[in-house]
């Protein structure tokens, strides 16, 4: 869920990728209920060519009603690209990604996929399709990055303004009740009968986990296998997660500086560090500026404490933590208000915070509880600007409603591997241990010394064996510990310039 970054990358992974000489197909909309197969034509699909990516690859657009019940209204063009089996016999069952946030479009990330399944992509397709509102699929695109008024991102998360400028634009071209994961769902199944696909094997990432899950509710006979990273389980509110689990990363980065000689010997006192920095903060004494501004600001706590949670997302931002706090504790903000800022436009590029505002307003935020959050989340060093600042968008957006049962615990016998990373600041190994009882035939694996959306070679071996054999029998349970990347001691020399 957002934010967050990698390549452990969070979901926004990278740029945006143009998908070339795609070909558009109208698919009929006499859906029936959840599991029964849409008709739909054959989807013909033409070569094109992804930035970064070497293979070959097809590129399409499926045509589906905004509203299924109103078949006759808007209409939606569903971007969809297929990286076809080098061998060039396909097995009939492809691995399908499904990118978080939510609100990332998976065709963002081929370059990603298909250099971490290419073993795979041997014998089978990877499919990608943007859901919904992201990418190229109608997208709802929702810049929090006001240009006018720079200093609103250091107040708050997501700037009032801001939000409510994004819903007029939106709602005068779209009906977000209409732009919901079981829709998605719908539209996933609509793409895998159009292309002839017997099933699928959903390989899902953070939020993509909840699509993976809604899927499996909704069309449990079209999934073959489920490979879900950083969970987040349809029956947990993964908000209510967010300050512990960001609290314990922390910690676990203090505890790494204090056992790494040379990060102990630069920044001795940085528990004491922090907890002045918190005072400081509490006291509304930080004032900083914006790029581009020379409006003073003072530094809200809770943004400090978001951005500061969206760096502990991968080890690698995690080791330039020490420094950053100890910079802000001797008075340089800039290397950490210039983070932010290009979080912040990374984000406005990357994912559609429209798409991200629609689900988890009416998926999450509906059904937070005040005294559990004053009793989970406000008493943490991460306090609950989150929160807040989310609901107060959500004050404003319009919802969906989700149908009785909706976050009922999922029951599948679909094979599944549950992966977590130990220094997840946003869906912790818990949430996974959580949900396994629903999963009839799983295992879970530990990316021990990651943090969110991880991957590695030994994660790729085990996922490679449940496509093999369709089944986790005999899938062990175990990968060694990723080293912690070097941890940032100093300010990077200028090109040319050695460091002072």
């Amino acid at each position: 869920m957002f934010p967050a970054a990698r390549r452990c990358r969070w979901l926004p992974y990278s740029a945006l990728y143009a998908v070339l000489a795609c070909a558009a197909l109208s698919v009929p909309d006499g859906l029936a209920a959840a599991g029964d197969p849409p008709p739909a034509p054959a989807l013909p699909l033409t070569p094109c060519t992804l930035p970064k990516v070497a293979a070959p690859a097809r590129c399409g657009t499926l045509e589906v009603a905004e509203n299924p019940a109103r078949p006759e209204g808007r209409r939606l063009a569903l971007k969809i690209v297929v990286i076809p089996a080098r061998s060039g016999k396909s097995l009939p069952d492809p691995v399908v990604f499904l990118s978080g946030g939510p609100g990332q479009a998976a065709t963002q990330d081929a370059d990603f996929v298909s250099e971490i399944l290419a073993a795979i992509n041997e014998h089978r397709d990877l499919l990608l399709v943007d859901q919904r509102g992201t990418g190229a699929s109608a997208p709802l695109a929702c810049p929090l990055l006001d240009t006018a008024d720079p200093a609103a991102n250091l107040r708050d998360i997501f700037p009032p303004a801001a939000v409510r400028r994004c819903l007029r634009t939106l709602t005068a071209k779209a009906d977000l009740a209409q732009y919901s994961l079981r829709h998605f769902a719908r539209d996933l199944e609509a793409v895998r009968v159009a292309l002839g696909y017997s099933s699928l094997n959903l390989f899902g990432f953070s939020y993509g986990t909840r699509s993976a899950q809604i899927y499996l509710r909704e069309y449990p006979r079209s999934a073959r296998t489920a490979f879900l990273v950083s969970m987040a389980p349809i029956d947990a509110n993964v908000l209510m997660e967010f300050s512990s689990a960001a609290e314990a990363a922390l910690q676990a980065t203090f505890d790494a500086c204090a056992a790494d000689a040379a990060c102990h010997a630069a920044f001795p006192a940085l528990r004491e560090e922090f907890a002045a920095l918190l005072e400081r903060l509490d006291s509304g004494s930080v004032v900083v500026t914006a790029p581009g501004s020379t409006e003073k600001v003072t530094l809200s706590r809770g943004r400090f404490a978001e951005r500061l949670r969206g760096l502990l997302y991968s080890t690698e931002n995690a080791a330039t933590v020490p420094w950053v706090l100890h910079q802000a504790h001797a008075g340089n903000w800039q290397p950490f208000v210039d983070g932010l800022f290009d979080f912040t436009r990374m984000m406005d590029e990357q994912l559609s915070m429209g798409l991200f505002f629609t689900i988890t307003c009416s998926e999450d935020v509906a059904f937070l509880r005040e005294a559990e959050i004053r009793a989970r989340v406000t008493p943490t060093p991460f306090g609950d600007g989150r929160v807040r600042s989310q609901q107060a968008a959500c004050a404003q957006w319009p919802r969906y409603r989700v149908p009785a049962g909706y976050h009922q615990p999922l029951r599948t016998p679909v094979p599944t591997l549950l992966v977590s990373g130990d220094f997840d600041p946003a869906t912790p190994a818990r949430l996974a241990a959580q949900a396994a009882p629903g999963y009839a035939n799983h295992v879970e694996l530990r990316l021990r010394g990651q943090g969110h959306s991880g991957w590695s070679d030994c994660i790729g071996e085990r996922y490679g064996q449940l496509l093999r054999q369709g089944s986790v029998q005999g899938i062990a349970d175990d990968c060694p510990a990723t080293p912690r990347p070097a941890f940032k001691l100093q300010a990077e020399a200028a090109a040319g310039t050695p460091a002072g």
